[in-house]
This record gives structure tokens, sequence and C-alpha cells, in this order.
């Protein structure tokens, strides 16, 4: 098996290439358009005993990403912000015949990616598109949680992130542009948009977390999951960041720079990308999901924690060696609810990696 990662050179590829690195594969290709970055991570995995190599690839050239590809079985996309660079990477990989896994966390750039579903039917391509830690993590925990019960009311997804266990322009882009105008929520049994940032609830995370006031943000799984699990009410999807100040800083950010548009995330998210560091001060180097499925009286709570770069390269990773081995044989491009027929195996295979899920 040969796994090319795109964007393998950022904080969450090479996490995923690292992932790779401690499964049973042939080979891992580090891409990026970055050389010299890609090819310091291709070695720091070498000097651990990874068979990998490093290549320069502009994954919005198709023609750089067909140089790039040769001989790949699977192509995992961790090339963020996935609502600027997400539909135009999968083009091409659909284009190129190659399956492929996306860690894409935007809403719409993942309705976007998934209408590629029937040209990649005609290609004999099978893409996960959301496949990281929320979404992604997140969707196969509400499904495992789900097939407990006999009657679905409620999803309820929280996510908790920490500018001290995150690096990267395209994070902060995500964040910014997840707190935005209107965002998709499955509510009363129908699509609905609600503002960015508002319906504040605080939610119980195991320590060291504790405590967090969470706001709605704009993710794919209120748009994916009423297709796969019969739920009569709602998903939703409620985020934020410890320490809790910093939730409220980003709000207050974009209220005071008037920001309504993705022109004006891109402004915002440089200036606090140059000083990152002193919103790390005081955080936590962990990152956590939980979600809560809900039917008649009784409610599952199930909580993961880790650094984020696990959290999403591991389920990642784990997603493109089932397609490579062909663990996974559907055609077309879909959720991760879609394709994972056995929530209790993929969990198995999550915690034999570190990964483990508790019940609160």
């Amino acid at each position: 098996m040969k796994i090319l990662v795109l964007g393998g050179a950022g904080d969450i590829g090479s996490g995923i290439a690292e992932a790779l690195c401690s499964s049973p594969i042939d080979r891992v290709v580090v891409g990026d358009i970055n050389y010299p970055k890609a090819r310091f991570v291709a070695e720091f995995l070498k000097s651990r005993g990874c068979n990998v190599e490093a290549v320069k690839v502009n994954a919005l050239d198709i023609d750089s990403l067909r140089d790039a590809s040769s001989d790949v079985d699977v192509v995992v996309n961790s090339v963020g912000p996935f609502y600027k660079y997400g539909y135009e990477i999968a083009k091409n990989i659909v284009s190129l015949g190659l399956n492929f896994v996306d860690v894409c966390d935007d809403y719409d750039a993942a309705e976007k990616i998934l209408s590629l579903n029937e040209e990649a039917a005609r290609r004999g391509v099978l893409g996960v598109v959301g496949f990281g830690w929320t979404p992604g993590l997140s969707n196969i925990l509400a499904l495992h949680a789900s097939s407990e019960l006999r009657e679905v009311d409620s999803i309820d997804i929280y996510w908790v992130g920490s500018a001290a266990d995150s690096r990267g322009l395209a994070v902060v882009m995500h964040l910014f542009h997840s707190l935005i105008g209107k965002v998709p929520m499955y509510i009363n049994g129908s699509r609905v948009y609600v503002e960015a940032g508002s319906g504040a609830v605080a939610v119980e995370f195991p320590k060291p977390i504790g405590r967090v006031k969470l706001y709605y943000t704009g993710h794919p799984e209120p748009i994916t999951l009423p297709k796969y699990v019969n739920v009569r009410n709602r998903v939703t999807v409620r985020g934020g960041l410890v320490p809790s100040w910093q939730s409220g800083l980003a709000k207050l950010l974009l209220r005071l720079f008037r920001v309504k548009d993705d022109k004006g995330v891109e402004r915002l998210s440089k200036l606090v990308h140059r000083i990152e560091d002193v919103f790390r001060w005081g955080g936590l180097q962990l990152s956590a999901v939980r979600v809560d499925v809900t039917g008649y009286s009784r409610t599952i709570s199930l909580v993961a924690m880790d650094r984020m770069r696990r959290l999403t390269g591991i389920p990642a990773a784990l997603a493109a060696i089932m397609i490579a081995s062909g663990e996974l044989s559907d055609k077309g491009v879909k959720p991760p609810e879609a394709v994972i027929k056995d929530t209790g195996e993929f969990l198995r295979k999550l915690s034999d990696k570190g990964i483990n899920v508790v019940k609160m």
C-alpha cells in the first residue's frame, strides 16, 4: 500500500503521516507545496523507521497532482482552509480516478465535495469526506451510540480546542469561518440556519478540561448525519476554545473587525496568526469531542480527548488504510457514517492507537 498525504508538512498532515507510519503499509508520501518542510517531516519519520518520501505538489494543479500521485493507492487531503481549497482539490483527485480521504471540516465545502458522488462512482472512486476529529470521529460516535438505542430523538455534538494544541493559519481561518453568518443545523426534523456563535450552553468534559461554554459552529455533521441515522428531532454542533476567554475573544474580534465574509476572515486570521503565541498562554495541549445521543428518556454520552493532530490524523489514517486494503469498497463520495459498518471495530482500532472513547 502506498498512501499520499497532501498538506503533509502541516500540523494535521504530519499527524496523518505519522499515524500511517505506525501502521503496516509499504510507503508514505509526504506531499506539500512547501518541499523543504515536506522533506523535514519525511526525514524525521525516516529516523523512526518509516518508509517515507517527500514530494513537492500543488494539489490545485492537476498536472502536479498527477505526477505526485503516481502508483498511489489512496490520497489523504489535509490542505486547508477547506472552504477555500477543498472542492477544487477533491475535483482534481476524482478526475484522476484516485480513492481519497478528506478531513474537510467546513460545512459548505463538504456539501460541494459530496456533490462529486455520481462522477466518482462512474470512475470507480471511493472518497470519504470529513473523516478527522469533528467531523469524522464525531460521526462514528454518533452512529455507535445510535445503534444502542431503539429510537433516536437527538444528536448533540460538542467540540473543544485550544490555541495551545494547534498550529497553522488554516486552523485559525476555519475557526473564524465557522463563527460567521448563518450555519446549518437539523432542528425539529429539518435543516435550518442559525446564527453562528449563538446558542451558548455549558458542557461538562472530563478533567482537565471541565465545564466549557460552547456555541453553534458551522460543521458538516448536521448535513450528513440525518441522511444515515433516523433521528426525529435534531442534530447540532457546538464548539469553543479553552480557556473560555479565547472563545469570547474570537467572537469579540469578529465584531470589532466587522467580519462578515471570508475575505474578512482571511485578513483577521493572518493578523491573529502573527501573534498566535499570545493565545497559547494558559491553554491546554488537548482537544476533545463529546457526542450526546438521546432516545426516549435515555442519553448516551461518549467522549474522546487527545491532541488535535492525533484526534484528526488517526481516524483519517485508519480510513485510508481500510480503503487501500479493500476493507471499504463502496464507490462515490460519502461521509464517514455511510461507509463504516462496524463502529465497534473501528473504535477498537482507535483504541489500539491510543485514542480511547469513554462514557460520561
